[in-house]
Order: C-alpha cells, then structure tokens, then sequence
C-alpha cells in the first residue's frame, strides 16, 4: 500500500456494507464513504484541483469534513487544516504561506470571508460547506449528485505529501508541517497496534478533526484496522458518557485536557457505567491516574507527540499506567519502520536515567520539513532526530516523563525549572481550579528568572497566599516556589484547551501587575 487513496478503495471493497462513521443520528458505510469521498473528489477536480495543490478546510467536526479531506487526498492535492478559533490575519498567513488555491468554509468561519479574501488574492475558489444559506459562495452540497466515480488515477507514493498542519505558533509565525502519506499509513497503522484496536472496536473521539491527533489516530487508525469511528462535533463534560452508551463504544480518544475536565466534575454514581474500556489520552491530573481508572470503570493508555512527530510514545496496553510518565515508543507496524526516543544533554549526548534533558525522536513517520523553511527544518531533525524542545526524563525501564515545553522552562539559581512540574503541584491543591506559571526577570533576581503563578482559585479559596504556598512548599524544592502569585478569573486558551502563555506576557514587567503578592517581600507590589 503506496498511499491513503489505496487505503480508501481497499476498505471500500472488503468491508462494503459495514459501518464506518457514526456522527448523531448519521451513519455510513465504508462504501457510502468511498463514494462520498469521490463525488467530491470528482466536484473539486472540476474546479482544477490536482496533484500537489493546495485546499485549505475551515469546517467543523462532520462527515463533510472527511469527505472533502480525502477527496483532496484522492486528487493527490495536500490539506490545509485550518484552526478554527484563529483571528483572520492568522488564518490568512496559512492560506498565503501556503500557497493555498482551494478554501472551505463552513458556517461558523464565514464571517471572517471579505477579510479573507481582500488579505489572499492567490486563492482561486472560495467554497461553503454546510451554509444554512448562500452566503455568496459555491456550495460543496452540490458535489454529491454527480457520479460516485473514482476520479482517474494519480501517481503517489508513500513520500507524497498528504498534508500541512501549522504548528500554534506560540513564538513568531506559525511553522507549515508536512506529512507525508506514508507518515499518515505508518502512524495509523503502529497506533492501531499499540492500542490493540480490531475490527470490531467502536472509537470515539471529540477532538477537533483540524488536528494532528484526530487525522491519525482516531480517522485514520479506524480507517486502517476497518473498525467504526464515531465522531462528535464537539466536547460535552455532561454528555460524553452517555453518548458511549449510546453507540456502544469501546475506546475513546481525548486529550489530557479533557480528562482533566472529566476528573474536576463532582463525582457521580453512574461514572463508571459505561461500555469504554479503553481511553487513549496525554494522562489524567498527575497522581490520580489509578482514580481515573477506578472512577471510570477503564484502563487509561497515555500518549505523547508533537505535531512534527504523531508516531511518538504511549502507555503500555497490558501494563499498569505509570503515574507521571506519558509511556514508551509506540509499538512500530509497518516493513522498515523503527521508533525510538532518547533523552539528551545540549550537546546531544544521552543521558542515563533519572537526569533531565531534551526529548528526542527518531522514526520513518516523522514530519518531512517544515513548509519552505530549511533552516527550521534542518535545526529541528538536526542528525536526523526530531529536536522537540521538551524536557524529560526516563527510568530504569526505559518510560519517559515529560517536565515541561522546552520553551516552558524557567531557570533559576543554576537549575532548569519545568513549568508543568509547578502547574501539576499548583493542580493538586484543592485551593486552585487553573494555574499556569511562567518565568520573569525582576531587577533584584540579577539575570535569573523568578516564577510567576497565575492562578485561578477553587470556590472554596479563602484569600490570602499563605495556604498554597505551604502546600507548594511541601511537595516542590523551595526554588521551585512561586515568588510572584496573581489571582486571575480565567486563563486563555487556544482551541485544544492549552493555556496561551504568551497571552499572559503582555506586559513586561508581569511582577508588577496590580494585586500581584510577592512571598519574598511578603506583600503585594506597591504596598
């Protein structure tokens, strides 16, 4: 198998009749979706669509959204998943950077359309997926009358490029990451194994389909073992269980985030009547992964990857989840494939167990550049490993924990400080619902970094710091402390649920931030 189009028609004429897709109260078989998938390959070939070209998707969670997808990839064009929650200048740059032709709009993004297109005079089609009206813009819902014909063939190999999904961007522009379709095919098919997923599992996810995880594990991976995916437009707290019984599923999808968000809820009696035996996710809040599972009535099967780099590390599927660790290689299965992970020095040496440093991957399923930027591309697969930034560590066993974005790293008083180390700390007090910190420079700190923690308290908070800086004191080393503390309503976040760090720098001396304590004075600034 060279590609995702032969992936496509393969599970098309074996599995016919079986069903596939599940999304509310519509379901589709295999066939029903191969046949989708050319009718709209066949509508956007009409407009010029081809080999190498870029379409740009703006649409929500639905089968239109998988349709449209791999009929791009059927055409041996290249998908541009685009966020949904982005400003239009943001999307703008990625149609422009790259070099986008096609774009589909769902509802929701219309309004950012006149800016769109007064800001991209290189797109040639501008299309409405699922408009409740006209909108001025040709409707896709057109496609699926005409024939559900195979469009005609097109040469692709497993290094065809498939797609370009843009990283957050959190410094800078965003990178355009490409994937190849062998990177699609191995990932899909060595998450199918490590997760033990069969024909007859029923998987769900809720994750946004313009993301990494949804495209290769939950589409994908379904797509290659030949099991049922059901879709979801959106995360529901009070209805994802239900929504399991539901349909019968067996394995969910989610991301750490969401497992959060489950785990906060007050506990109810029916928590763990469920058909889910499996959920796949970043973890749940750090030491209370065994709660997790109890609650629940599941096993809990950890992940770790990057957008570079989905074929990466999870849990062991027969093995007790280790508290803290996001697992080990995924298990490679595809001929040729290897995965491996290292963690390194800033000289590229590896370290032994126990001893923080960078992670590194190293795999045939890694991103193939960054889209028009060699330099970036050669600094992060520098020696042929993908440098991810991260800190971690490993054990004796050879499972890694991950400490931290390695832009997420403070450093104070000689030592690297993983911001995730004091937000897990902070996350573990009943006194907080939210926190983030970062790194800032006070004069007095002389070019070291001091931490900052923003805080969003639990209900039951009394005001005051001394309560929590106790509980920080009594499971971090005092360096590890928050100096500056700032009580906030709310902390932004992006469309994946993560706190947008740079949204909370935007003033340069955050330390001075009215109501902000700092426990080395022992008063709040200005006072």
């Amino acid at each position: 198998m060279q590609n995702l189009r032969e992936l496509m028609e393969a599970r098309s004429a074996e599995l016919g009749s079986k069903q596939y897709l599940v999304f509310g109260e519509r379901s589709y078989s295999f066939a029903e979706m191969n046949d989708r998938v050319n009718q709209a390959a066949q509508g956007l070939r009409a407009l010029g669509l081809g080999p190498g070209q870029k379409a740009a998707m703006l649409v929500v969670n639905s089968p239109e959204f998988l349709w449209l997808w791999w009929a791009i990839l059927k055409l041996g064009a290249v998908m541009v998943p685009v966020n949904l929650r982005l400003t239009a200048g943001e999307v703008a740059y990625i149609l422009n950077h790259s070099e986008t032709k096609v774009v589909l709009l769902g509802d929701q993004s219309v309004p950012l359309l006149a800016e769109l297109q007064e800001q991209c005079p290189g797109v040639a089609h501008w299309l409405g997926v699922g408009l409740e009206s006209e909108q001025g813009l040709a409707p896709t819902e057109d496609f699926y009358g005409l024939p559900a014909e195979a469009p005609p063939p097109v040469e692709m190999g497993l290094d065809h490029p498939a797609g370009i999904l843009y990283t957050s961007g959190t410094t800078g522009f965003p990178k355009g990451v490409v994937h190849t379709h062998g990177n699609y095919l191995r990932t899909a098919a060595s998450f199918a194994r490590t997760c033990g997923l069969a024909p007859q599992d029923r998987l769900m996810t809720t994750n946004p389909l313009f993301h990494v995880n949804a495209q290769f594990y939950s589409c994908l991976g379904t797509l290659f073992k030949g099991a049922t995916l059901v879709l979801t437009e959106k995360f529901s707290a009070t209805r994802l269980w239900g929504w399991t019984r539901e349909h019968r599923v067996n394995k969910v999808v989610m991301l750490l985030a969401l497992t959060t968000i489950l785990y906060n809820r007050p506990p109810q009696d029916d928590d763990a009547d469920n058909p889910v035996e499996l959920v796949v996710a970043g973890g749940a809040p750090k030491g209370h992964y065994a709660d997790f599972e109890r609650r629940f009535g599941l096993k809990l099967q950890t992940l770790y990857s990057l957008t570079e780099s989905p074929l990466a590390l999870m849990g062991v599927l027969d093995q007790p989840v280790k508290d803290g660790s996001v697992g080990v290689p995924m298990i490679p299965d595809w001929p040729g494939l290897t995965n491996q992970v290292a963690v390194v020095d800033e000289q590229d040496r590896e370290l032994p167990p126990g001893e923080t440093g960078q992670i590194v991957l190293r795999s045939q399923a890694m991103m193939k550049e960054y889209f028009k930027d060699p330099q970036a591309t050669a600094e992060a697969l520098k020696g042929g490993w993908l440098h991810t930034g991260d800190l971690g560590r490993t054990d004796e066993e050879g499972w890694v924990y991950f400490l931290g974005r390695g832009k997420d790293v403070i450093r104070k008083k000689g030592e690297n400080i993983g911001a995730v180390e004091v937000e897990n700390a902070l996350a573990a007090s009943d006194l907080v619902a939210e926190a983030a910190v970062l790194g800032v420079m006070p004069p007095d700190a002389a070019g070291e970094e001091e931490i900052m923690a923003f805080v969003v308290r639990s209900p039951e908070a009394a005001p005051g710091w001394e309560a929590l800086i106790a509980h920080c004191e009594g499971c971090l080393a005092d360096f590890k402390v928050p100096r500056f503390w700032l009580a906030v309503e709310s902390l932004p976040k992006n469309a994946m649920n993560r706190v947008v760090k740079n949204k909370l720098r935007e003033r340069e001396d955050l330390e001075n931030t009215p109501g902000t304590y700092d426990r080395q004075a022992k008063k709040e600034v200005g006072t």
